[in-house]
């Protein structure tokens, strides 16, 4: 890869739009005079490489007369979770492709695919002559997840209603897809437990978190 620093503004990929319908994406940006092609780079939102890191294999070379027949770019969104598209504009050089390392997030764009779902069962189980109760926790995902998303919140006299009310406690595995029993846990009988997201809106824009 022949990465140079973007010698000016005129030679920027920007005004990115983007339309989504029935799972077909259609981006389409400001493409520069100065510019033969684009190199567009798709990858999770929260697994975005640097510059000095991307390899020829992350990358897909786009070219103008692409971009012309199709109008832009068109694609799926099939997948789960947040992605981001970043293009990178390039231009050939006594044949050689230069990229330009365009950082400035004009040539970046956002797109939320479906939600996945995590189901969530709290079972409580009182026992006889006791001032505490047994806590039963299942989390159902359609993917594996990772230990850090989720906390479970503890709070006395009623169910925590945000990460805030109560005390958080962190899961001590990840969750494999499919149903996943946690440890029986014991509270005080007048104690109560919710399973929130660990970073709260973030989370949100991927994944849906729904009680059984």
């Amino acid at each position: 890869m022949n990465w140079e620093s973007i010698p000016s503004d005129s030679y920027e990929i920007k005004d990115i739009k983007k339309t989504v319908r029935d799972s077909e994406l259609h981006l389409s940006w400001f493409w520069p005079n100065e510019i033969d092609f684009v190199y567009l780079y798709k990858t999770l939102a929260e697994k975005q490489k640097p510059v000095s890191e991307l390899q020829k294999a992350d990358l897909r070379l786009y070219t103008r007369e692409e971009y012309k027949a199709n109008q832009g770019y068109i694609g799926r969104v099939d997948a789960i979770g947040q992605y981001a598209y970043r293009i990178f504009p390039c231009q050939k050089r006594d044949g050689k492709l230069i990229v330009f390392a365009q950082e400035n997030d004009h040539n970046l764009m956002y797109v939320t695919g479906a939600k996945a779902k995590i189901y969530f069962s709290i079972d409580y189980k009182n026992r006889w002559f006791s001032s505490k109760k047994m806590v039963k926790m299942s989390i159902m995902t359609e993917i594996p997840l990772e230990k850090d998303l989720l906390v479970y919140v503890k709070k006395r006299g009623s169910t925590p209603t945000s990460i805030e009310d109560g005390t958080q406690f962190p899961f001590i595995r990840d969750f494999a897809s499919g149903e996943n029993e946690q440890p029986e846990i014991e509270i005080d009988k007048d104690e109560y437990i919710r399973i929130f997201f660990s970073n709260g809106k973030q989370s949100a824009q991927s994944f849906e978190l729904i009680p059984k």
